[in-house]
């Protein structure tokens, strides 16, 4: 295994070679141009990603925990089987980024375009997803709970099995939507669109809602055991 620093990674990927599975632990790679790096496995706990573009890289299977991300451009970056506990993605570009089956906890975005994201088979938990434009996602068998969801446009998107247990959404529209089998336990929905989306089986135990408008939506076999809905259009 050959031992990096700042300056001969960045030889490394200026020549396309690739950088995986490396010992890469706390180095300062801030402002760096990394884009279309292959660091699939490479250990980036404690890095300073600051400033740095990562456009269109591979770092899915990554170690990130306690890495600093702050103005980092992931822009069709694959970040697939990746951990991220307690950190602000806000001010990071997150379009056309891939994360399946990646592990989420307590995180925060906010004011971002998320169009065509694929983020299926991943885990959101205690998050908070604000003004949000994820129209045309990706979103199959996904579990988010715990979350607050508001102001998002979810709109054409696929959440296949998804299960947002206990979940909270806020003035956030999920229209022309794939919602078959989705779960919405325990949920509470203040102004929600679903309009003209599929609701085939989806569960609605327990949900609390006020101003939902379900219009033009297909519905069949949808559980509704003890939901709350004050102002429901249909």
């Amino acid at each position: 295994m050959e031992i990096y620093d700042k300056e001969t990674l960045l030889d490394a990927i200026s020549v396309g070679t690739p950088v995986e599975g490396e010992y890469l632990r706390g180095l300062d790679l801030s402002g760096l141009d990394l884009g279309g790096a292959n660091l699939r496995g490479s250990d980036l706990a404690n890095v300073n990603l600051t400033d740095t573009n990562l456009e269109e890289s591979h770092l899915d299977r990554a170690n990130m925990s306690g890495a600093i991300l702050k103005n980092t451009n992931f822009t069709g970056a694959n970040l697939s089987e990746v951990t991220l506990t307690d950190v602000d993605l806000s001010s990071c570009n997150l379009s056309r980024i891939t994360a399946i089956n990646s592990h989420f906890t307590r995180i925060t975005i906010m004011s971002r375009d998320l169009r065509k994201a694929i983020l299926t088979g991943s885990i959101m938990i205690y998050s908070t997803l604000k003004d949000l434009d994820l129209s045309g996602s990706r979103l199959e068998k996904m579990k988010i709970l715990f979350c607050l969801i508001e102001s998002c446009i979810i709109n054409e998107s696929d959440l296949t099995e998804s299960n947002f247990g206990l979940s909270r959404f806020r003035k956030t529209s999920l229209n022309n939507a794939n919602l078959t089998l989705a779960a919405f336990t325990g949920c509470i929905f203040d102004e929600v669109q679903i309009m003209n989306s599929l609701l085939d089986r989806v569960d609605l135990t327990l949900l609390n809602a006020q101003d939902l408008n379900v219009a033009g939506s297909k519905q069949c076999g949808i559980t509704v055991d003890r939901v709350k809905i004050q102002g429901l259009t249909r």
